[in-house]
């Protein structure tokens, strides 16, 4: 977490964060989206707290805390085969479906309720439109990688206002869906991009996906924005060197503190 800060003027703050840019040769911040920029989590705990609370209710020859971890575990399961790509969720009930020989009108609706993921609006997660509109005042550009498809990811652009700072055409790179955020991939991003890993700072909540990868292809500056939402498989140790925020509106601070 960067620590407390004394009173600086607006105009202080812009110049000491371009004099932070500068000494570290940094043109370019690269974010994450879910849960870094934008409240995604939370909207996955619900829909599987209703399929749980159905299933249960429907089919109480297990209890709701075993159909709990029947979930939570075949998902992360077919995470790792699968990545992010929303047709995990057939796979996933068709497995409950293998174990439990589910109604069909029941399955139909524990799918329906994981695929409203994807049609619900998200938020922006608290300071991060400030530390956005900071860095396009600065004049610093900005660019997203994500691996969300990229159906998905134009449309918390649009729910998000994002068009404010991130251009839907050029600064966005979508990951494959199917795959995972890797030090290679990171790689295809910062080409995409056209920058080096030492001229880049990164910006995410997962130390698996967006921390360490980036630090082994040579990424000096890595920003962790610790929050609740971090998912499990995402869990890692980082290294010491990074830098721990809360949100985005941490980043307006840079320079006016030796971090």
């Amino acid at each position: 977490m960067l620590p407390e800060r004394q009173y600086f003027s607006p105009i202080e703050k812009e110049l000491h964060f371009n004099q932070w840019s500068k000494d570290r040769n940094i043109n370019l911040f690269l974010f994450d989206l879910d849960d870094t920029i934008c409240i995604t989590g939370p909207v996955f705990d619900k829909q599987t707290t209703k399929a749980v609370d159905l299933l249960a209710t429907n089919n109480p020859i297990i209890s709701r805390e075993e159909w709990q971890k029947e979930i939570t575990n075949t998902n992360n399961e077919l995470f790792e085969k699968l990545g992010v790509n929303p047709d995990k969720y057939h796979q996933l009930v068709n497995e409950l479906n293998k174990k439990f020989n589910l109604n069909p009108e029941i399955r139909q609706q524990t799918l329906e309720i994981f695929q409203q993921i994807y049609t619900t609006p998200l938020e922006m997660l608290d300071g991060a439109r400030e530390g956005l509109k900071f860095l396009k005042k600065v004049g610093m550009p900005t660019g997203i990688v994500t691996h969300a498809n990229r159906r998905w990811t134009y449309e918390k652009h649009q729910w998000l206002g994002l068009k404010d700072f991130i251009d839907w055409d050029n600064d966005i790179y979508v990951v494959d869906e199917n795959g995972h955020k890797n030090s290679e991939s990171w790689q295809k991003a910062l080409d995409y991009f056209k920058t080096k890993p030492e001229h880049c700072a990164v910006i995410g909540d997962s130390p698996r996906s967006d921390i360490n990868p980036t630090q082994k292809i040579g990424v000096k500056q890595t920003f962790l924005v610790e929050n609740s939402l971090m998912w499990s498989v995402h869990n890692q140790p980082v290294h010491s060197s990074t830098i721990r925020i809360k949100n985005l509106s941490e980043l307006i601070g840079l320079g006016t503190e030796k971090l």
